[in-house]
């Protein structure tokens, strides 16, 4: 079985009696999905062998190096005769796609037989597990020179480094775009391996990769070369959607609910995000997202120009700009779709009942918040309340006397100093109480034996309903 990460370790030359650093490189493919890191007890792992003994493939004699890593929810620690690489918080950490785990290895002795050694690396993540390794050429300690790109693969005007290690050499010199030019030549001197860097770009244009030459030169010897290739990337969405889970889960949202957008993406140079309202602000360091504030089911009420056919889904779209091969001006763009939820009514009925005359009509939605109703009083006496939903299914709610058809609970409310509710209907055929059917359906009372929320549902004879909600204290 392949492994699930990429893996990649340089220098992958190194010259033989020398002390040098190694970088172990494991990268989650841009193609995969994002793995998760299980931390606690029993974690997901990587265990990375380095060969230590006296064979001409072991890499080093002794251990006298040290492991260590820098990334951000990982750790590295000695486990027998390995190096153990694990999610440093409990709660594991997940390697999104295109995110890279460095590993370094400080100060390895390298043996003083030239031969090819392997390093060996298992892999335990969730239920899988595969081994794999990367070859490291021990070379003899001469006039010679090896070079490496670190990132090797970047965006449009982004920047990497070029390394290279030398021995017996007294000069390097470079050949390669950058817009930074190179030295005439760059010294060596210090005790071998001399190893170097140089900050370097891609040229903004359309060819995906540069290729640096590097000579070593030394008096009376013929120059030594070696070469590295960069290469630019166009960018790349690696998620995209919301930092938070909703309270209607999945990708379904509440009216009035609110969250933030979260992307994470690769080789950009700007990105912003459009949604039911228009573009955003540019985002100028758009690897990841400064989680912008969203509440779908307002912004789709405030973009509609007729509230009474409001859009069921709020779409957002991400764009990101970069490095283009066309050269036609061609952006990068992913969107996500929310469902907004239907808006229910707490109640629409009468504040006041003195002895049977009702007056003062009240309404409220859930949540009570939601902007989009519409309160009428018809030229008969009845009242008449529309909820704009999203999605264009409105709700309408009647209220009166005069109104002999559509279902009404036109009274609900908690008998001051006493623990006693008690309604008022209209055009029902059936009640319930927080789910329990009621007998006493025009007008009735119940002795609520504690404190909270308590709801009644009206049926109508052609099935329609109504419900007023109350809250009870005692």
């Amino acid at each position: 079985m392949s492994t699930l990460l990429t893996y990649l370790i340089e220098p992958k030359q190194v010259f033989i009696a020398t002390t040098t650093n190694l970088t172990l490189t494991i990268t989650n493919p841009i193609t995969s999905p994002a793995l998760l890191f299980e931390g606690g007890r029993d974690p997901s792992a990587i265990d990375i062998t380095i060969p230590i003994g006296q064979n001409a493939d072991d890499l080093t004699t002794a251990e006298t190096f040290t492991a260590s890593t820098n990334t951000t929810g990982f750790s590295v620690s000695k486990v027998g005769d390995k190096y153990q690489v694990t999610s440093s918080v409990s709660s594991g950490t997940t390697l999104n796609p295109g995110q890279t785990i460095l590993v370094t290895f400080t100060n390895v002795s390298i043996s003083n037989t030239a031969a090819s050694t392997s390093v060996t690396i298992e892999e335990f993540i969730t239920s899988s597990s595969a081994t794999t390794s990367v070859q490291v050429n021990k070379v003899q300690e001469e006039l010679g020179i090896y070079a490496w790109i670190d990132p090797l693969t970047i965006g449009e005007s982004g920047i990497s480094t070029l390394w290279w290690q030398t021995t017996g050499g007294e000069t390097v010199t470079i050949a390669g775009s950058s817009a930074q030019p190179f030295p005439d030549q760059f010294p060596v001197n210090g005790k071998p391996p001399h190893t170097k860097s140089y900050i370097i770009d891609a040229p903004i244009g359309q060819n995906a990769q540069t290729t640096y030459t590097l000579q070593v030169f030394a008096t009376g010897k013929a120059p030594q070369m070696a070469t590295a290739t960069l290469t630019k990337h166009v960018p790349v969405i690696t998620s995209f959607g919301l930092a938070d889970k909703t309270q209607e889960g999945g990708m379904n949202i509440g009216p009035t609910e609110s969250n933030n957008l979260f992307w994470t993406s690769l080789y950009a140079t700007a990105a912003y995000w459009t949604g039911p309202l228009g573009r955003s602000q540019w985002y100028t360091n758009p690897v990841q997202s400064q989680f912008p504030p969203i509440t779908p089911g307002l912004d789709v009420y405030n973009a509609s120009n007729d509230k009474s056919k409001l859009p069921g889904t709020a779409e957002y779209s991400l764009t990101l700009t970069g490095y283009d091969p066309t050269n036609k001006g061609h952006n990068f763009t992913t969107s996500v779709t929310l469902d907004i939820q239907k808006v229910q009514l707490a109640y629409f009925k009468y504040a006041k009942n003195d002895n049977g005359d009702l007056s003062g009509i009240i309404y409220k939605t859930i949540p009570d918040n939601w902007p989009g109703t519409h309160y009428v009083v018809e030229h008969d006496g009845s009242a008449v309340l529309t909820i704009y939903q999203p999605g264009g299914n409105n709700s309408v709610y009647y209220l009166g006397s005069a109104d002999t058809f559509h279902p009404q609970i036109q009274y609900f409310a908690q008998q001051e100093n006493t623990s006693t509710i008690s309604w008022v209907t209209a055009n029902l055929v059936s009640l319930t109480l927080n789910g329990e059917s009621v007998s006493d359906i025009d007008h009735g009372q119940y002795e609520a034996p504690s404190a909270g929320v308590y709801t009644l549902v009206g049926s109508a004879s052609d099935g329609t309903q109504v419900q007023s909600v109350l809250k009870v204290g005692l």
